[in-house]
């Protein structure tokens, strides 16, 4: 019996080996997104053309303001019965020009801003979707050396937007341990941020 017992300890510690091996754990996709320091780079590359838009669009704004300005004045002016008839007769031909142009121009900014913000979209999904594909692949990569049968999203929800886990013990949670390796010599450069939302 004495023998015997070692036996089935052994058996029982191989056995919970494999189980551990085989076992199905769980990750925070959103947090390992947030947290990843590419993401954060990425996130400050866009913010950084969100501002040179804004840039751009104050220019433009600050002359469709003299052009509003200008035409207060003609509009002033054509009206003025002190001046002569052919004077105000040529204000009216400004005023309408400069109506023209304002128009030009605020339909110039609208159409740039539009354009930009596009750009900017499609470029923060691009961004996106290859940050997504490397942190899958780290997933994966992890999973495989681990031999877990399973790796599940915890972060995912159904359509009507409740949480599909709901709950998670920390001992099959594997949102850390993918993180450090994707962040692995980065952690001094990772700095707290809002999650990014184009248009801000």
């Amino acid at each position: 019996m004495k023998r015997f017992f070692p036996i089935l300890m052994a058996a029982a510690l191989a056995a919970g080996t494999v189980r551990a091996a085989d076992e199905i754990v769980f990750i925070d996709l959103q947090e390992v997104f947030k947290q990843f320091y590419k993401t954060q780079l990425a996130q400050d590359q866009i913010r950084q053309q969100i501002d040179d838009i804004k840039m751009e669009r104050d220019e433009i704004e600050k002359e469709v303001s003299v052009l509003k300005k200008e035409i207060e004045d003609l509009r002033t002016d054509s009206r003025d019965e002190t001046l002569s008839e052919e004077i105000r007769a040529n204000k009216r031909d400004l005023l309408e020009e400069k109506l023209v142009a304002l128009q030009k121009k605020e339909t110039e900014m609208a159409d740039f801003e539009k354009l930009r913000m596009q750009q900017i979209d499609q470029q923060n999904q691009r961004m996106t979707k290859k940050l997504f594909d490397e942190i899958h692949e780290a997933v994966i990569n992890h999973a495989k050396s681990k031999s877990y049968a399973a790796v599940v999203d915890r972060s995912a929800q159904s359509r009507i937007g409740t949480d599909l886990v709901l709950y998670t013990s920390p001992k099959v949670d594997i949102t850390a341990n993918v993180l450090a390796v994707l962040n692995e010599g980065r952690e001094k450069t990772l700095v707290e941020q809002p999650a990014l939302k184009v248009g801000e």
